[in-house]
């Protein structure tokens, strides 16, 4: 097989600004992502009798090209529109070995097409209530084939929503809503998802001449963080689903010491960041 160890990965942007209250952008980049060291590892790590995970040491690294067209109004209001080609996209696969068991591992398909539209707008409802709402959908393609009878091509158009709500209440108390709604969708190379979503609150008190903060809060109010997905491949119908502790109560509390007109020292990104993303967490 071979391979390029040197390529370009250009990137380019222009603004243009119609008037004090509108702007356009344009963005255009091409980068790559590089397989994470445990998805290249062959080890096999047994899931149940029938099932288990194992790394793909072939696996390579996935190139995109991305084009995107945006408008901020008011300095508040964002819109855009993108598009997004990948090729070799790495993604998980479930496939079949030995008749009666089955592996899930890392591949490269041949080739990822989204489309994508978001829309983002904070603003103040009232004095006491401010709220932050995004909206986002896209369109995606995933295409591969691996062989007879295990062949991809597999669409769908999705969406998804955040909003967020403080309340400012007497005695420097705030209480926070928030929540998300993923509609059905795609995970992996072909896993079709149904329905995903959960609220979150909370309330926090400053505290100590408004050095201290403290705050208690709760995740998946209603536990509805419960997923399942359905696959077909290469003659196995597939049916997965699960969910962890996703409802938590969490009680913290922080304390600013040190001067507060000190400006924190500016982070500087290095090569670093792109090595630590390829380290895969077990958490």
């Amino acid at each position: 097989m071979k391979r390029d160890y040197a390529d370009l990965f250009p990137s380019a942007g222009i603004t243009y600004n119609a008037n004090e209250k509108n702007a356009l952008r344009l963005n255009y980049s091409r980068r790559i992502d590089r397989p994470r060291y445990q998805d290249l590892n062959p080890f096999e790590y047994k899931l149940d009798e029938l099932t288990y995970q194992r790394g793909n040491p072939f696996l390579r690294p996935q190139y995109s090209n991305s084009l995107e067209l945006g408008h901020t109004y008011n300095y508040m209001l964002n819109t855009s529109v993108g598009f997004t080609y990948t090729t070799d996209l790495m993604t998980a696969l479930t496939d079949t070995t030995e008749v009666s068991r089955s592996y899930i591992t890392e591949v490269n398909l041949a080739s990822q097409r989204t489309w994508n539209f978001n829309i983002s707008y904070p603003f103040a409802i009232a004095k006491w209530w401010n709220t932050y709402t995004n909206l986002s959908g896209f369109n995606t393609r995933n295409q591969a084939d691996f062989g007879e009878g295990k062949a991809i091509d597999i669409s769908v158009s999705a969406f998804s929503i955040y909003s967020q709500h403080t309340f400012q209440l007497p005695w420097n108390v705030s209480l926070e809503l928030s929540g998300f709604y993923n509609s059905p969708s795609i995970w992996g190379s072909n896993f079709r998802n149904r329905e995903f979503w959960a609220v979150e609150t909370g309330v926090q008190k400053k505290v100590l001449q408004g050095r201290g903060n403290l705050k208690a809060s709760v995740s998946d109010v209603f536990l509805s963080m419960r997923w399942r997905g359905v696959s077909e491949f290469g003659g196995l119908y597939s049916v997965a689903s699960g969910g962890w502790e996703s409802r938590q109560f969490r009680l913290n509390f922080t304390y600013n010491i040190g001067n507060q007109e000190v400006k924190a020292a500016r982070r500087r990104d290095t090569g670093l960041e792109d090595e630590q993303k390829r380290v895969k967490s077990e958490n």
